[in-house]
């Protein structure tokens, strides 16, 4: 069966989530921006860094779209699902380098579910299966990602606040199980990159709440559990090859700062030669 790639307009809970991202991505530049211009200690005493971190994560995931980058696909981005949310739980570790700058090792587990929209026509592997198409794919996520303080990076040395705007980006592998299981006997481990943004507020000494999201991008086009055979522009029948598929976690995590508290900034000290 060949399949006809139509001109894509994003489903509308997509559109939806995506324009909540947007939100919460203006309204963590304003807190940025308050952050910096109201800058200081909330308490004098509070040292500026402790070097380990643990936590967990609670949140919500959702498949995003494909994405094609060869030059003769129809579409670069496309999505034959109504993707549904789903709950998704991570622990992480952070040491962190400088006031700036970190190292996160995180582990997260999620799924990935949708129903296939009858907009497009019916997939091969649906034969014999329920009417629409459904998928469920199980995520078990590792990532190792360098973490960027960005109060600190635009106000260098001034002492950690109690809250702050941060960045983070790295890379990872997606285990990936097709709970449908559509092609038996097979299990996928690729590789993904992220980015990630939040923001983060110490309620203490040892306890800071955050809030945050990252978008996944797996060097797969099986995080939907089907393979897509297409007509590239030329109505020639194409596989291709270099499909990778996004999806995104959006998260509330706590973390408990580990370690003796001290300052990683050095200290230089200046003192008169002695000349005799």
């Amino acid at each position: 069966m060949l399949f006809k790639y139509h001109h894509e307009k994003r489903h509308t809970r997509i559109e939806t989530i995506m324009k909540i991202i947007l939100v919460l991505i203006q309204i963590l530049l304003m807190l940025l921006f308050q952050s910096a211009l109201a800058k200081g200690p909330f308490d004098k005493k509070t040292p500026v860094i402790s070097p380990w971190e643990i936590g967990f994560s609670t949140g919500v995931s959702i498949f995003v779209t494909s994405v094609n980058p060869e030059s003769n696909a129809p579409n670069q981005q496309i999505n034959y699902w109504h993707n549904s949310i789903n709950p998704g739980v991570g622990l992480f570790a952070v040491r962190n380098i400088s006031p700036s700058i970190g190292i996160e090792v995180n582990w997260l587990n999620t799924r990935l579910t949708g129903t296939w929209n009858n907009k497009y026509p019916p997939h091969l592997i649906s034969a014999g299966r329920e009417n629409p198409l459904t998928y469920n794919s199980q995520i078990n996520q590792f990532d190792l990602m360098v973490l960027f303080n960005v109060d600190q990076i635009m106000l260098p040395g001034d002492p950690e606040d109690n809250s702050h705007f941060f960045i983070k980006t790295g890379i990872g592998a997606s285990m990936i199980k097709d709970n449908k299981k559509f092609y038996p006997g097979i299990t996928y481990t690729r590789i993904s990159y992220a980015l990630g943004a939040g923001y983060s507020l110490s309620l203490n000494e040892r306890i800071k709440l955050q809030i945050g999201c990252t978008f996944r991008s797996a060097d797969t086009d099986n995080l939907d559990g089907v393979h897509v055979v297409a007509n590239d522009k030329n109505g020639q029948l194409v596989h291709f090859m270099k499909i990778f598929e996004i999806y995104n976690y959006s998260y509330l995590s706590v973390s408990y700062r580990m370690g003796n508290f001290a300052s990683m900034k050095r200290k230089i000290i200046l003192t008169r030669p002695n000349w005799r």
